[in-house]
């Protein structure tokens, strides 16, 4: 018997001796893009887990490739080889790929893209994403491989004795069996995160959450209604430019009386009379999705409560299509995903779509939303002449420490005023993070804003929902679509005239400014864009527009069955 494991262990040590090249050259490949993940995560935080982990993985490439070796036919022994390390070098290439242009590793939002992508787009889209950058990484890359090969496939260690191979081979046993141990005990957070997973099970679990993602997609845009009718016509606002917001609450602005000076662009544009800033504006819901599924629609409050799915209800992207306008979805959030669909559908609706990264929902975004200026002067340049722009932000949305640049810090957990100054350590520091988010969307709203001064503009601002941070000490954080309170539903509205839209539409923008104190929930928005553009369909009900003369303001605003005005304000 001892005869026997010490005859295997010899094989085995002259395999791995024999074809260290090929173990070397799968480790690396499959090694670096664990490395570039959590260094990017973590910093420098987590050397002690990368080391283990690249221990670990040495020792599974030199059972992998020992296992291979072992294969009797020379043929199919040298194709699984070469099969193994050209699925490593397409999976590494397509990783650097996604890490020039989107700092991040392939995600299910970039195989979604891919998977829905038809040649032609394919074209497009490799034009619009591939840069130089990606071109000279993944040029590098392959001209590294390639050298490699002719060293690396053909070398073969000198050992000093048989005495030294059994130690190193015992070690690299040993040491790997140790870290797979260590990594299971301490480190298992990573393994479940997926931070360790090598390309092949990282693409592979995207490639499956993508592909229930478009199924999903598909079955809801398969269920949306397209019957638009246009009764009416007189729309002669060249510019129409719809800034969706994320998860601002409108009582952290100073634009609304926040003790902290966060807005101080929109502060003095409201100071100069450029902008109409909406008082009492809610949202229907405390989440994106369920928001968007009202906001872009005639679905609201009442016609869902009365069984009416609001997928078969007309949206206002095909309503503006219809009347004439290029629509254009310009978003810096996620491109698919459970949480993306309802957007995508919008998207995919809209003459042209772009994002500033390819992202499912489950995968962080920290791209900041200036990333999206590029995209919009692109789309500016290229106009129609009747143009309608939604721009989706990322906003105030957590992890709030993310959605601002290191130049926005200009608040600390020791700036805040009463009672905010005596809660928690933590929460006070949550606390200056949000009012940093919300000064750099000050910034973004309002350079947004300006690019369309020159021009016969209408600009509307608006957040899907608002956010709860830690409002009157409480320990709520964030937003949700069950149970929301008032925090999670109060958004800022704002509406902006530039100079030329003004003279030509003088009665459209007193018609605006005289209802700025106005009860609104922002399910009724299409009636309000619509008469605000003199665009008339079948569903368009004057009462539901806010500048309207006959608007309803006695409505009863209901949140998942509760008055917001008696129970929740």
């Amino acid at each position: 018997m001892k005869k026997r494991v010490l005859s295997l262990l010899a094989a085995a040590e002259y395999l791995a001796e024999t074809h260290i090249g090929w173990i070397i050259l799968l480790f690396l490949m499959n090694y670096f893009t664990i490395v570039w993940q959590n260094l990017t995560q973590y910093q420098d935080t987590q050397i002690p887990v990368l080391l283990l982990d690249g221990v670990f993985l040495f020792f599974g490439a030199c059972i992998y490739v020992v296992l291979l070796a072992c294969v009797p036919c020379h043929r199919l022994r040298q194709l699984l080889l070469g099969l193994s390390v050209i699925v490593s070098a397409a999976l590494a290439g397509l990783e650097i790929f996604a890490i020039t242009t989107y700092q991040t590793l392939v995600g299910a939002g970039i195989i979604t893209a891919i998977l829905q992508t038809n040649p032609q787009e394919a074209g497009e889209f490799l034009s619009m994403y591939f840069g130089w950058r990606s071109l000279l990484a993944v040029s590098t890359f392959f001209l590294l491989l390639a050298l490699g090969w002719g060293w690396l496939f053909q070398k073969r260690l000198a050992w000093p004795s048989r005495r030294g191979r059994n130690r190193i081979f015992l070690a690299v046993s040993i040491f790997g069996i140790l870290a797979g141990t260590l990594l299971l005990k301490h480190y298992m957070n990573f393994i479940l995160s997926g931070t360790l997973d090598i390309p092949l099970v990282s693409v592979g679990q995207a490639t499956a959450v993508s592909v229930e993602n478009i199924k999903a997609y598909q079955k809801l845009a398969d269920s949306m209604e397209n019957r638009v009718e246009i009764t009416e016509n007189d729309s002669d606002t060249p510019q129409v430019v719809f800034i969706l917001g994320e998860a601002t609450a409108r009582g952290r602005m100073h634009l609304y009386g926040y003790p902290l000076k966060n807005t101080p662009n929109l502060d003095a544009m409201a100071a100069e009379g450029k902008i109409a800033v909406f008082r009492d504006v809610i949202s229907p819901e405390g989440a994106t999705v369920a928001v968007l599924r009202k906001l872009f629609t005639f679905a609201d409050e009442e016609s869902v409560a009365a069984g009416q799915p609001w997928y078969e209800t007309n949206n206002l992207i095909d309503v503006m299509n219809r009347a004439g306008y290029a629509t254009h979805w310009i978003s810096n959030q996620e491109s698919s995903g459970i949480w993306g669909n309802v957007a995508q559908i919008f998207a995919n609706r809209s003459t042209t779509k772009v994002f500033t990264r390819m992202r499912e929902s489950h995968e962080e975004n920290t791209t900041l939303d200036e990333a999206l200026f590029p995209l919009v002067d692109d789309a500016i340049a290229h106009g129609s002449g009747k143009d309608f722009y939604v721009i989706h932000l990322m906003g105030g949305h957590g992890l709030y420490y993310f959605r601002y640049p290191y130049l926005f810090t200009k608040f600390l957990k020791d700036d805040l005023a009463a009672p905010e100054n005596s809660y928690s350590e933590a929460k006070r520091t949550e606390i200056a993070q949000y009012a940093n988010a919300i000064y750099y969307n000050d910034y973004i709203v309002s350079s947004l804003i300006e690019k369309f001064a020159d021009k016969n503009a209408l600009v509307v601002y608006l957040p899907d929902h608002g956010e709860a941070v830690y409002d009157n000490d409480s320990n709520m954080s964030g937003h949700v679509e069950e149970h929301p309170n008032r925090y999670m539903l109060e958004v800022p509205l704002i509406i902006y005239g530039s100079p030329a839209w003004r003279t030509t539409h003088p009665e459209k923008w007193q018609q605006i400014c005289a209802a700025v104190q106005r009860p609104y929930m922002t399910d009724d928005m299409i009636h309000t864009l619509l008469d605000l553009l003199n665009i008339r369909t079948p569903e368009y009900d004057a009462s539901k527009s806010l500048v309207n003369a006959e608007f309803k303001v006695h409505r009863t605003r209901i949140i998942q069955g509760m008055d917001y005005d008696h129970a929740m304000k």
